[in-house]
Order: C-alpha cells, then sequence, then structure tokens
C-alpha cells in the first residue's frame, strides 16, 4: 500500500518530480510560490474560535440571529480578533510585520462578516447557531482506494465542515494565497469531498481572503467528475512515483525551477533538468541600455521565419517609456516613498510596463501610494494606468500614447514551428512583454475555453483570429472547425478561407447547434469505443498507429454568444448535458469547445459551464464580478477594450493583445 496526502498531491499538479523528489529524501516540500506568511496563524485563530464556540461569552446566548447585521458581524469579528491579540502576544516576531497583521486582522473580519451573514435570522440564538453551522474543524479525513500502480491510501486534513441546516454539508477550504494557486485548491476541496463521502455528502467550498474575501462554491457533480477524471489517475501514477522517482516527468512550469526547494536533488537525477538559475526564461524578452542613455528592445526572430520576426519598439515609445519611469519615481517620492525601476520598461503594443521595487521599506507602503501615482499620472500628465501585483512583483501598466496594432499573420510566423509540431495549438495575441502568447487544446489546462467581453471588446476578432490560428499550418485531415454564428457578423468574412476545414458550413441557428454537440458527444463515445479496442487512451496514440487514411481529426465547435441557448427552455438543459459531458471527457477523444458571450454574468455562466471550461479569456467587461465569473479574478473591468484580454490558460493570469487576422 502507498501513503500519499493532499498536500503531495498538490505537490504533483505542480511538478511531479518535486513529489517523488520529496518522498525519496524524506523532505516536506512546500513551494513558496503562492505562499501566505501568515496562512498558518489564520488557520490557527479559526480552529481555536471553532474548538471554544461552546463557551461563549454570555451575551451571544441572548443575541438573536435576527439582530441588524452590522451587529452580527461586529460581534462575531471582535471574538476573531480577540484570538488575534492571543495570537501576537504569544509570538513576539509579528512585531516586525505590521503590515502583514493588518492584513491577517482583514482577512479576520471578511471571515467574521461572512459567519455572521450565514447564521443571520436562523432560528435560536448566536451561540446555538454558530455551534451547529461550525459542524468541525481540522478534520482529519482518509480514503483507501485501488489503481493500476497498487492499493493507494490517501489522507489529509479539512480546515473545516459547515452545517447550513441539519441536512447538508459544505466542506470548506481557507486559503490566503492569490489565485494563482486556484487550480491546486480546487483540486484540494474536490477530494475532499470524495474522502468525507463515506460519511456525508457536502459541498465544496473555497474561501479565499486577502483584501476583502471571495467564495468559491463547486457543483458537486462537475467536482466528482473532476476527481475521477484527472485526480484519481493521477494517484496512481504517484505511486508509481514513488517506487520509481526516475519515472516523473518533468513539470510544464518552468517558472517553478528557479526557487525549487529540490533543485540541486532534480539536476542530479534527472540530465534533462532545470536551466540555470540566473538564465532568463526561454521566452524572456530583456531590453537594454544603449550607449546613449535610451532603451533599445532586441529583435528576435523565429528560425527558419525571418519574416516573422518582432519589430523593435520605435524611438518615439522608448522617449515615451523613459519618460514615463522619470515620472513614476517622482511621483513615489512625492508620497514619501523611496521607489526604484531597476529593470527596463516593457514596450508592448498598447501598453509600457514599468516594474517597480523598493531601496526600503514596507511594500504597503508602495501598494497605498500607487492610488496617488495613478491618480497624479491621469491628472498631471494624462496617462491612464493600472497598479498590478504578480506576487512579491509590482507593476504599472501605462497606455501609449500612440498605440501600435498586433497582426497575427507576423505572429503566426514566429511559432510556425511549433504551431506546425501538433494540430489544436494556435497564439492569441501578444503580450505585454512583446511575446506571442499561445494556447493548445491538447493541454488540460486549456482544453476548452470560456471567452466573456462586453460589445466593443473585440470578442469577434478573438475568434476569428483563434479559428485561422488552429488551421494555419494544420492540413484538413488533422484539424476540423464547426462554427455557431446567431448574430451572422462573426465568422462570415472568413468562411471562404476556411472551407476546406469546416467540418459543416456555419450554423445561425441556435437550436440547430444543440443537434451540433449532440451529435460530438455520440462522436466522443464512437472514438473512445476504438480507442479501447485499440488499446491507447488518446488521439494522439490512436493517429501514431494508424494509417494515414484512418486518423481522426481534431473537432473544435466555436460558439458566439452562446447565452442564446440558455435563454430557451426548449435548449437550456440538452446544452448544459452535452457541455458537461465534453468538458469532462472530450479532452483525450480530441474534442473541443470554445464558448463565448458578450454577457458573462452568473446567470449566462452556471457553474456547469464554468468548471468544464478549463481555459478562461476575459475581454473587456462592464463590471468586476462578470471579471470574477470569467476569471475567477477582478481586473478584465478596467480592460482598455478593442482586444486587450486578460488570459488563464492554466497557470497564472497573462495580459496580452488579441491579434487582427
Amino acid at each position: 500500500m502507498t501513503a500519499l496526502t493532499v498536500t503531495e498531491v498538490r505537490n504533483a499538479l505542480r511538478c511531479p518530480r518535486v513529489f517523488a523528489l520529496g518522498r525519496r529524501f524524506s523532505k516536506r516540500v512546500v513551494f513558496p510560490v503562492g505562499a501566505s506568511a501568515l496562512g498558518s496563524a489564520f488557520h490557527r485563530i479559526a480552529d481555536r474560535f471553532a474548538a471554544n464556540v461552546t463557551q461563549l461569552p454570555k451575551r451571544f446566548e441572548t443575541l438573536p440571529t435576527s439582530a441588524p447585521a452590522d451587529e452580527l458581524a461586529d460581534a462575531i469579528e471582535g471574538l476573531l480578533l480577540r484570538q488575534l491579540v492571543h495570537e501576537l502576544d504569544r509570538n513576539p516576531t509579528y512585531r516586525s510585520m505590521p503590515s502583514e497583521v493588518d492584513d491577517l486582522a482583514e482577512a479576520l473580519r471578511a471571515y467574521g462578516g461572512y459567519l455572521a451573514q450565514r447564521i443571520a435570522r436562523r432560528p435560536g440564538s448566536v451561540a446555538d447557531v454558530l455551534r451547529r453551522f461550525l459542524h468541525g474543524a481540522e478534520v482529519t479525513v482518509q480514503w483507501e482506494l485501488s489503481t493500476p500502480a497498487g492499493t493507494v491510501q490517501l489522507s489529509g486534513r479539512i480546515d473545516a465542515i459547515h452545517a447550513p441546516d441539519e441536512h447538508s454539508y459544505e466542506v470548506v477550504e481557507y486559503k490566503l494565497t492569490d489565485e494563482s494557486t486556484e487550480e491546486l485548491d480546487r483540486a484540494q476541496v474536490a477530494l475532499y469531498r470524495r474522502m468525507l463521502q463515506r460519511d456525508r455528502e457536502a459541498v465544496p467550498i473555497i474561501l479565499r481572503f486577502g483584501p476583502g474575501l471571495v467564495t468559491t462554491r463547486l457543483e458537486p457533480q462537475a467536482a466528482d467528475d473532476w476527481v475521477e477524471r484527472e485526480l484519481i489517475p493521477l494517484l496512481g501514477e504517484m505511486a508509481g512515483w514513488v517506487a520509481k522517482p526516475e519515472s516523473a516527468p518533468a513539470t510544464k512550469r518552468t517558472d517553478l525551477c528557479p526557487s525549487c526547494p529540490l533543485r540541486a536533488e532534480c539536476v542530479a537525477l534527472h540530465r534533462d533538468a532545470v536551466p540555470p538559475r540566473d538564465d532568463p526564461p526561454a521566452n524572456a524578452y530583456r531590453p537594454r541600455p544603449s550607449p546613449t542613455g535610451d532603451v533599445e528592445l532586441p529583435t528576435r526572430e523565429a528560425p527558419g521565419a525571418p519574416e516573422g520576426a518582432r519589430a523593435p519598439a520605435d524611438r518615439d515609445a522608448l522617449a515615451e517609456a523613459s519618460r514615463l519611469v522619470e515620472r513614476v519615481v517622482q511621483l513615489y517620492a512625492d508620497q514619501g516613498v523611496e521607489a526604484t525601476v531597476r529593470q527596463p520598461p516593457r514596450v508592448g503594443s498598447r501598453l509600457i510596463r514599468v516594474e517597480v521595487t523598493l531601496n526600503r521599506g514596507s511594500i504597503k507602503e508602495l501598494d497605498r501610494a500607487s492610488v496617488d501615482v495613478l491618480h497624479h499620472l491621469e491628472a498631471d500628465h494624462g496617462i491612464s494606468a493600472d497598479y498590478a501585483h504578480f506576487g512579491a512583483r509590482r507593476v504599472i501598466d501605462a497606455q501609449r500614447s500612440k498605440p501600435g496594432s498586433v497582426r497575427l499573420s507576423p505572429l503566426l510566423g514566429r511559432c510556425r514551428e511549433w504551431l506546425s509540431a501538433r494540430p489544436g495549438r494556435f497564439v492569441l495575441g501578444e503580450d505585454v512583454e512583446g511575446e506571442p502568447l499561445r494556447a493548445d487544446l491538447s493541454d488540460p489546462t486549456s482544453c476548452h475555453l470560456l471567452i466573456g467581453g462586453t460589445t466593443g471588446s473585440g470578442k469577434s476578432v478573438l475568434l476569428r483570429s483563434i479559428a485561422a490560428g488552429l488551421v494555419q499550418y494544420q492540413p484538413p485531415s488533422l484539424i476540423q472547425l464547426m462554427l455557431v454564428d446567431p448574430k451572422r457578423v462573426t465568422f462570415g468574412s472568413v468562411e471562404a478561407g476556411l472551407g476546406p476545414h469546416l467540418a459543416r458550413p456555419v450554423c445561425f441557428d441556435a437550436a440547430e447547434s444543440v443537434g451540433i454537440l449532440t451529435d460530438l458527444v455520440a462522436e466522443m463515445e464512437d472514438r473512445y469505443q476504438r480507442f479501447a479496442a485499440q488499446r491507447v487512451e488518446h488521439i494522439d496514440d490512436f493517429n501514431a498507429a494508424a494509417a494515414a487514411n484512418d486518423r481522426l481529426p481534431r473537432y473544435v465547435l466555436l460558439i458566439d454568444e452562446f447565452q442564446d441557448l440558455l435563454a430557451s427552455k426548449d435548449t437550456k438543459d440538452e446544452f448544459l448535458a452535452s457541455v458537461q459531458r465534453l468538458g469532462a471527457k472530450a479532452r483525450a477523444a480530441g474534442i473541443h469547445l470554445v464558448l463565448a458571450t458578450q454577457h458573462p454574468d452568473r446567470k449566462t455562466v452556471p457553474a456547469a459551464i464554468k468548471v468544464n471550461m478549463t481555459g478562461k479569456i476575459a475581454l473587456k467587461v462592464h463590471q468586476a464580478t462578470d471579471s470574477l465569473v470569467v476569471l475567477g479574478a477582478r481586473g478584465a473591468e478596467k480592460l482598455l477594450g478593442n482586444g486587450d484580454l486578460l488570459a488563464d490558460l492554466g497557470r497564472s493570469i497573462v495580459r496580452a493583445q488579441g491579434a487582427l487576422p
């Protein structure tokens, strides 16, 4: 029997080799990526609060849950903050982290407000209802299952079990990390739901603090499907990696390698591993100062395709970038913050990115001063800019006064070798640092795409670019498109050029598109029967062994404005059922969905769609809640429109400019 923990599953999802090496050398591995310095303190406080809920002050025994919402929240927050004071008294090292302690206090206030909202107007006193609601904390669970590699015993500890009423439960995980760990957190809470199923059914929920609270509620059936489809096979592979650590594959996230705690061991065991620590990533695009003091951007040419090389930024753009750096540093100085810009600015087609660091002081000072810096850039210099952070990095993205355009053809030329290697690959546009933003439908993290953006955001142009990129270097025998265009304006201009790659004429009728989905479900099931007969599990393996005439094409269904299918009772249920089945199973069969909407609200994008669309692209939306629906993060409401986008293709959220076909 192989004993595994849920924490090890998280590590294996990041990097199989880190998991295998951690077991081999008996090292408990915790990645610094996305880690919260005070996350463990929050968990201790929440655990003590739940453990002491039977000993609440007397006023909670008489305080009704029908009391005003502010009174309920203040009462519960007060109890949590008293636990924080106790924590600070026990550990004097917190005195050196005042800004982090402030963040922890804000997280506890948000948690108190959440508890107050959940118990409001339930029968009984606050004390009685809290005791029933906080059903368990730090609950140890185990699950034993059989895999091809042998029996696996999985163990873990659930942060909390909540009981909204006597007949329902919620398995809850608290997170003080940013959205970069969202996929891992979802996997963790989905596993915990499965591990609890012998005792009770529970809805999986993630409470993410910092700042504020974002609640993610997973649809139970989709969570179970994910466990069956992805996580149980992974557990079997992990058992094999324990026996043979050298068999563990490399991570696709090479950004983890420089900070990996097992880097030396990995290099020693795997000769193919890890570039030198000080080397930039393969796609790094670093400016350099010229002898005159200006900033010059190097030209990179794609091998074999010099016509697709990126053109260097013009002198006007470089001069504008230099002036922006001077203004930013001066504006921070005016706020009493000693900021500096150590790296040359990155000049993109529409944005100039300036990475700001501190000579001394707390990063929180930089964050607070940024509000005034952005205001003065707009008011005094007419420069519209945003402030963002990526882990410890802080950047200002400012609009160029004379934006350039991003054309699809040169980007495809730069990526020709990569695009030609496998069907299903395409280019979305160009990121802020001038590199092509690539996507691969054969990758589990981007095998189906959800696209949201309001009118004028560039959604239709992006769909045309995706279609053009998919077919550019692939024959019709390996890639076939199906296009649904209820507005009759999205694909008309490219239909003739895509002709040989169209599996059927462009569909303009919403009801007819349900039939297309039904046909794809039948095709998926037929393909899996053929795979079973050939003892393969994936379309690439099947095609590798098949004769040229028997190879299967990848099917990609692109639907613009899928909300029309949800508006009618005649199509809604069948549409959602087909999306769930294809989203859960179709990737290995080579069938992929690209769903777009100009109304990305919770009604249009129910959990059944969001959970199954692993890749997410947000163009400009009306409000932050729409951005949360598409990406699980705010920010798309601040985009510029006309192709400015945020994309989450399974690793982190990237800003880019969509390409014009």
